[in-house]
């Protein structure tokens, strides 16, 4: 009687959605699944609730079957609510995401919600149609766009064949693992990845390609383009490929941060229906609903732009080899100068190392000069932002009808206002830095909250008011000026985010330079990896010192990186490159290194260091912030915490801190940090979970951990 009653009642009565609403609330409810929608409710789903008095939307994450009914015991709750709605069809997340954000949520001590808003576009959460999205482009690019020539795949040197086929092994192993793809700069990696997505894309799979920078962005789509288009045979046989990657019959997919919310929307179900099977783009795009997928490409995974510095504050490359662990997908983490942590990983057997050594075509890498900056300002009895050296090498360049890259890692025309007469400097009142001068606009701007304010004309203080107060430091505006002013027939742009304010500037620029019509190209990291351009014979390394001496036991590892991966953009064609690396710490072995294009020298130094200090890739980090509007407040709750981690987690896990953070105030709030080393990962992000849960809250003092850190500033 018990079996048949449940089994009525099975048929009568829907099962119950497990939902996570779309709040700050870190629990899920219950909701009852009305029998006309049984059959669009599955995990992964976007439904619509009632909540109190309201209706709002939330994220299925487990539908429960009926069990154990008996007469005195019923089905539901007699409160129980039903859903009300169904958010679009098939599910916003494929299961496999879904068990990805639950990873991030455990891994990176973020609430689940937060991190479903990170995985899921918040227009693709709220939307389920949105009307025909058409942009206006720059009329230069919609001519670049009246055709684009397809291309083969090419002919593979032995070390790409030879990394090729220990990719497509991989794609037939049951649980592979990741591989690390080392090669040289011009070594010919973007060819390998490109023939490894054909393979895949051969076997009805899908791929996904990440690239560390939106400026990346543009060159890497017009390569995918070119080698795969729409996919149809009939655009094929025309001898034009069809750029537009959202038209019902193109394969490619792009996500990044610069499309608006229609294009993300419309970039997202044309993913999510399956018809786009490569998707490329910045950091998200690890999230792309790529049915059957089977490749990931890391590119330049090095790049600490992959961290996401909000919650949830997860690394790309991280959650790359995560995914590809939960659904069986090859992951290629590709760089000339890898992490640390991924060489180590390489070594220790937990990724394969492929190594590919040597430039495409024979072709030799740039040789490489260091000039001593302290003996250049001896000899021309001042400083000179360019040494006699770099202007020649510009110079005969110029008259070679050959291009230059300059890089300079800091925006703005000089670092700072500082009055000469009583010192003072104009510092930003929300944070502890100086605020940059940019001279253009006559405007002293703060690079970390945004403050904007005029140019000084004299000194503020009482005392002073002396109108001599001057700028100091370099920026690429003040670069650009002077370029303009050594070189006055030279065509020149500059590459940084006061210049590349809209998506189509990235495009134009490289489209420019790529056609000839610009000679010399200055700017930020944006212009320091990716990109090739054959006519680029010359590479100025301005200052190299910017990154060296932060307070960041990783500064000598970004500049090694910076160093090697800008020089790596001259001699990609015919001509052999050269790069001139101009220093005040010519010594440094970051840089001499450097020179000698030795990562693995680099590596055997770093690490040693690495071990003694024990740092990663030999423990786990968790940076601990607190920050608020009173410095006495902050400095309290990170010493209270202190105190509780001691006593919950004990002498396995080593506390520093608390102390100011280097940068001791940012947008209005004083911080300090607590740094964790060492500990079982897994106990520990019970116990930060549980401590964190259970603070006494004061809405003065905001509390995060940064898991995996990828700077200390």
């Amino acid at each position: 009687m018990e079996s048949q009653l449940q089994n009525t009642l099975c048929e009568a009565d829907p099962a119950v959605a497990v939902v996570r609403v779309d709040l700050r609330i870190n629990r899920e409810f219950d909701y009852r699944i009305p029998l006309e929608l049984s059959d669009r409710v599955i995990a992964g789903t976007r439904v619509r609730v009632p909540f109190g008095k309201r209706k709002i939307l939330g994220t299925v994450l487990e539908v429960r079957a009926p069990a154990g009914v008996t007469q005195e015991s019923p089905l539901y709750p007699p409160n129980l609510k039903s859903i009300l709605e169904v958010i679009g069809f098939p599910a916003l997340l494929p299961s496999a995401l879904l068990k990805l954000a639950e990873w991030m949520t455990s891994y990176y001590l973020c609430p689940l919600d937060v991190t479903l808003r990170s995985v899921a576009p918040s227009v693709v959460q709220k939307r389920t149609s949105m009307r025909r999205v058409t942009s206006k482009r720059d009329p230069e690019l919609e001519e670049a766009d009246v055709t684009l020539i397809p291309t083969q795949p090419l002919a593979l040197m032995q070390q790409q064949a030879a990394a090729l086929q220990r990719i497509v092994l991989a794609t037939q192993a049951p649980q592979p693992k990741p591989i690390l793809l080392f090669g040289v700069t011009g070594s010919g990696k973007t060819e390998v990845y490109l023939q490894a997505m054909d393979r895949v894309l051969k076997e009805g799979k899908g791929a996904i390609l990440l690239v560390p920078e939106i400026a990346l962005t543009p060159q890497t789509v017009e390569r995918l383009r070119a080698r795969f288009g729409s996919h149809t045979e009939d655009t094929m046989n025309q001898g034009v490929i069809n750029r537009a990657p959202t038209t019902s019959s193109s394969i490619l997919a792009v996500l990044h941060s610069k499309l608006s919310q229609g294009e993300r929307f419309r970039e997202w179900q044309h993913i999510r229906s399956g018809e786009a099977r490569l998707v490329v783009g910045a950091r998200s795009a690890v999230f792309a609903p790529v049915e059957r997928l089977g490749l990931i490409v890391v590119d330049e995974e090095h790049e600490n732009t992959y961290k996401q510095e909000e919650n949830p504050r997860y690394h790309a490359r991280d959650v790359a080899v995560m995914r590809g662990h939960l659904e069986n997908v090859v992951v290629v983490l590709g760089s000339a100068t890898p992490s640390l942590e991924s060489f180590h990983n390489s070594l220790c057997g937990k990724y394969e190392l492929c190594r590919m050594p040597e430039r495409v075509d024979s072709r030799t890498l740039p040789t490489i000069h260091v000039v001593d900056l302290r003996k250049e300002i001896l000899r021309q009895k001042r400083f000179n932002i360019f040494s006699e050296a770099l202007t020649s090498a510009i110079q005969l360049r110029l008259e070679r009808g050959e291009q230059v890259i300059l890089y300079l890692n800091r925006r703005g025309y000089a670092s700072a206002m500082i009055c000469r007469k009583c010192g003072y400097v104009a510092m930003c009142p929300n944070c502890s830095v100086a605020l940059s001068y940019h001279m253009r606009e006559q405007k002293l701007k703060c690079h970390f909250c945004g403050r904007i304010q005029p140019a000084l004309q004299s000194c503020p203080q009482e005392t002073c008011r002396d109108p001599s107060i001057r700028y100091t430091g370099l920026g690429t505006e003040k670069l650009e000026q002077v370029v303009a002013r050594l070189f006055p027939h030279a065509r020149i742009a500059r590459m940084d985010s006061d210049t590349m304010k809209h998506r189509d500037d990235y495009e134009r620029t490289l489209l420019r330079f790529k056609m000839g019509k610009i000679d010399i190209l200055l700017g930020t990291q944006m212009i320091a990896k990716g990109l090739d351009f054959p006519r680029v014979t010359l590479v100025g390394i301005v200052y190299a010192d910017v990154s060296l001496h932060l307070p960041d036991f990783r500064s000598s590892e970004r500049t090694f990186q910076q160093i090697t991966q800008v020089a790596g953009r001259a001699g990609r064609g015919d001509i052999a490159g050269e790069v001139i690396v101009q220093t005040f710490t010519p010594h440094h072995s970051a840089i001499q290194l450097a020179r000698r294009q030795d990562f693995e020298g680099f590596y055997r130094e770093e690490i040693s260091f690495r071990k003694a200090l024990e740092y990663p890739p030999f423990n786990h980090l968790t940076k601990i912030e607190c920050a608020s509007p009173q410095a006495s407040k902050a400095e309290f709750v990170a010493a209270r915490l202190r105190k509780l981690l001691e006593e919950r987690l004990g002498p396995s896990l080593r506390i520093l801190g608390p102390a100011p953070a280097p940068f001791g105030k940012l947008r209005g709030k004083f911080r300090y940090h607590l740094l964790l080393k060492g500990g079982r990962p897994k106990h520990q992000k019970e116990m930060l979970r549980e401590i964190f849960a259970n603070l006494p809250r004061d809405s003065d003092v905001r509390v995060f951990a940064d898991v995996d850190p990828v700077q200390m500033l």
